[in-house]
């Protein structure tokens, strides 16, 4: 959230996070941080009821009772949810450079790789370089075709359809890629009407870092990179000629943050 604030400010958005910790606890960790978003205190999980957030999983007099459920709401100023990001695991939460992608479809100052060639131009990142366990990321192809190029959509019969596939890894899972709606193009050199991309579309796929950063750390040796590899296959056409099929390996690093291991002082801590 401190590294996405300043985007957030300049769409007239500002930030604040909110927990049941009281306000000597969030002032340690802001200060311990050096954090200027606002932490906002909830003691009695008042707000965090009213929103309908209580983790019901925790019974009450258990420790990490009243605390909510992760996620991130997008308020307007008459105080009206406009939207909302949750996953149905509490263990699991958005990254906010996934958040801001979402709502405005550009990336937080993340890397970029952009391939070139004659029939096409694809850039594509991931909504965020550095992530921690249980964080959802979305990667993205902006894929922008030269002038009277097509290429078929996935749902092409009888032609190679587009294809942007992940390899597996213990590390993530991942959701079906999300490809955008087609158009249907009549093509006068083999006289049928089939799906197609032209000009510039985008390509997204959501993926979830595993829930347990000893392990993903353990398998990765010395190194806190994370590496996830893919492909996109596509064959491009223009009104006379369907061009030979073409793979362009994908590649992203996320660097893996630490979880925050330091108590707060004793005297803070719930009895």
């Amino acid at each position: 959230m401190e590294d996405s604030k300043e985007e957030f400010k300049k769409k007239g958005l500002g930030i604040a996070a909110i927990s049941n910790d009281s306000v000597d606890v969030l002032r340690s960790f802001s200060q311990r941080k050096h954090l200027r978003v606002p932490l906002l205190s909830d003691p009695d999980s008042k707000i965090i009821r009213a929103f309908g957030i209580l983790n019901d999983t925790v019974q009450p007099g258990q420790f990490g009772y009243g605390i909510p459920f992760p996620g991130s709401y997008w308020v307007d100023r008459r105080g009206i949810v406009v939207s909302k990001f949750f996953e149905e695991d509490y263990r699991e939460r958005y990254a906010m450079g996934t958040v801001y992608t979402q709502l405005f479809g550009s990336p937080l100052n993340t890397r970029e790789t952009v391939v070139q060639n004659e029939r096409l131009t694809l850039k594509y990142f991931s909504t965020a370089d550095s992530a921690a366990a249980g964080n959802r990321l979305t990667l993205i192809a902006d894929i922008t075709l030269k002038r009277k190029m097509h290429v078929y959509a996935p749902e092409v019969r009888g032609y190679k359809g587009i294809e942007w596939k992940l390899a597996d890894s213990p590390h993530f899972s991942q959701a079906p890629p999300n490809y955008p709606r087609a158009r249907s193009l009549y093509l006068r050199a083999i006289k049928e009407t089939v799906p197609v991309y032209e000009n510039t579309f985008r390509i997204v796929q959501d993926i979830d870092l595993s829930g347990n950063y000893r392990q993903m750390k353990q398998a990765l040796g010395d190194s806190d990179l994370l590496l996830i590899e893919g492909e996109l296959k596509y064959q491009a056409c223009d009104d006379k000629i369907c061009y030979l099929p073409q793979t362009v390996p994908l590649k992203w690093t996320i660097r893996l943050i630490e979880p925050d291991r330091e108590r707060v002082p004793e005297r803070l801590r719930r009895k």
